[in-house]
């Protein structure tokens, strides 16, 4: 294995200090490992917090900021913050908000939403007032009709950006969940993979391929999708299968607008994205769907594992709007606007 990285033990603090003292203008540490927005929201907005494991950057700790999330508790590599972390960061946005309602985002994963739901319970007990919405989108991962036991993938990120821009907004938790979760159910995403991370915690690939194969449909850690390996194929053949998947599954059709994300899962690099990208074009417009401001680039990461993941999402006008309204966060950042 090699990888820039000294005792394993401490990746992730050390990682987590690295980006707050790169970014201090705009996050900082509130507690051991959890990372706060530096200009807080205003008193009375909802406060919306995420945990996670590490080994994504930048999301989500990358990603969180003004129009985005204000609290980020992140967990060991590939694995979730634990039950009482993540009432820690409960507790540090109700205070923070002036008692004001919480939100909890949760990733549909096992441990996630297992170790929400006892942070959740903590917090209920001490009188915290919190709700959550769950997030899912990986159509690999559960049938069609079974949509809430997918795994929660890089389509994620339309949720988060929704719900931190109405929050800003200063739009009531009711309407931010019930948003939410209208988003959630009209995004869909499949990935990728064409070869494997290296655990840093272990020296060892998370999974393995052959030089000439790749994987359609596997998870954000390595999960196996549905179907076995295929033989390597061009960029258009592969984004012909996942973008009919996608658009099948969500039953996008002619007229409908759509929010476009094709994330890198590490090490792909932007010339495969907008070669990927550029016949996802062709094919929406074969069918008069019509994208609006894609987001393209490594986000949700996997190490150096290579691959993407393609992510649609149904938008009609109040989708698109909060989707362009400003966000300033280390790794992701909107300025502001339709145009």
């Amino acid at each position: 294995m090699k990888k820039l990285i000294n005792k394993t033990e401490d990746i992730v603090k050390e990682l987590n200090a690295g980006l707050v003292k790169s970014h201090s203008d705009i996050i900082q540490l509130a507690a051991p490992d959890i990372i706060i927005r530096k200009k807080p929201k205003a008193k009375g907005k909802v406060w919306i917090v995420f945990g996670q494991g590490a080994g994504h950057e930048p999301g989500y700790n990358g990603m969180m900021g003004y129009g985005m999330h204000d609290v980020e508790v992140p967990g060991g590599i590939f694995a979730c913050a634990g039950g009482d972390r993540i009432y820690e960061g409960i507790k540090i946005a109700w205070e923070g908000s002036g008692h004001h309602p919480v939100l909890l985002l949760i990733a549909n994963h096992e441990g996630d939403v297992m170790n929400a739901g006892l942070a959740l319970d903590l917090a209920r007990d001490e009188g915290i007032d919190v709700e959550s919405v769950l997030l899912y989108d990986d159509i690999a991962s559960a049938p069609k009709g079974e949509e809430k036991k997918r795994r929660g993938m890089a389509g994620m990120t339309f949720s988060f950006k929704i719900a931190g821009a109405m929050a800003e907004e200063g739009k009531k938790r009711e309407e931010i969940i019930k948003k939410v979760e209208e988003v959630t159910a009209g995004t869909r995403t499949i990935a990728v993979a064409l070869k494997p991370c290296t655990i840093p915690t272990t020296g060892q690939p998370l999974f393995t391929l052959a030089d000439d194969e790749l994987l359609i449909g596997p998870g954000v850690h390595g999960e196996p999708g549905p179907e076995g390996p295929l033989k390597m194929m061009s960029a258009n053949e592969v984004m012909d299968i996942v973008a009919h998947k996608v658009l099948t599954d969500g039953e996008f059709k002619n007229g409908d607008e759509v929010l476009v994300h094709i994330n890198g899962s590490g090490s792909t690099t932007l010339m495969e994205m907008f070669i990927l990208y550029n016949r996802l074009d062709e094919i929406l417009t074969q069918k008069k769907i019509k994208p609006f401001k894609p987001l393209i680039g490594n986000y949700i990461t996997t190490q150096e594992m290579a691959g993407f993941s393609l992510s649609l999402c149904r938008a009609n006008s109040e989708v698109k709007r909060l989707w362009a309204a400003t966000a300033n966060t280390p790794y992701f950042k909107v300025m502001g606007g339709m145009e």
